[in-house]
């Protein structure tokens, strides 16, 4: 086996691991909001303007742009969102999906439906984990942001979830998704209660 087939097996080995930890953990302690980088990284883009049931079409493209460029992933796929599925119409929803990759091609921001390539530099997030059915994670938004404006941080940017989860092997009960959205390093005063 290759060296970067070696990496990423390991690769896929920690997200496994990472995701099963995650599922060890309280439901409580699943819920609790917490602060963090992220690590930089080369991202594998495709940006799709459509309804949300076209995920897995656009996802499988993604993937097999990928492969037939040869590129490693390097990480789980996540979803970054430019406007919020529970208030826009299907049909307008406008969203990116990305996965980690090693040696990525030119960087150049994505046409709609094409492969792309972006840097993510380090960004300070503000994140919880969503335990259960996709159709259920508009709660613990809800919970990200209202922890957010009550410790007094500011959203500086789009919402990613990242899955770490298969749901074509895991219940949906168990599936394992990382909500995060960019704030603002310095806090604000909170609202007074």
């Amino acid at each position: 086996m290759s060296k970067a087939r070696v990496a990423a097996f390991v690769v896929l080995v920690a997200a496994i691991c990472f995701a099963t930890c995650v599922l060890a953990q309280t439901k409580d302690d699943t819920a609790a909001v917490r602060i963090k980088k992220t690590e930089p990284r080369s991202m594998a883009t495709m940006r799709h303007k459509g309804q949300w049931a076209d995920f897995a079409t656009v996802v499988a493209k993604l993937m097999a742009e990928v492969q037939k460029g040869g590129y490693l992933t390097a990480g789980p796929i996540s979803c970054l969102f430019y406007n919020s599925p529970e208030n826009t119409a299907q049909k307008n929803l406008d969203w990116l999906v990305m996965v980690p990759v090693i040696n990525p091609g030119p960087f150049a921001k994505p046409q709609y439906d094409q492969l792309g390539f972006q840097f993510s530099d380090v960004t300070n997030v503000a994140y919880i984990y969503h335990v259960g059915p996709y159709d259920k994670v508009n709660e613990t938004y809800r919970v990200l942001f209202d922890w957010a404006k009550r410790n007094g941080y500011s959203i500086s940017g789009y919402p990613v979830e990242t899955y770490w989860s298969d749901p074509n092997t895991t219940p949906k009960e168990k599936l394992v998704t990382e909500i995060c959205t960019p704030v603002d390093e310095r806090r604000i005063a909170p609202a007074a209660r």
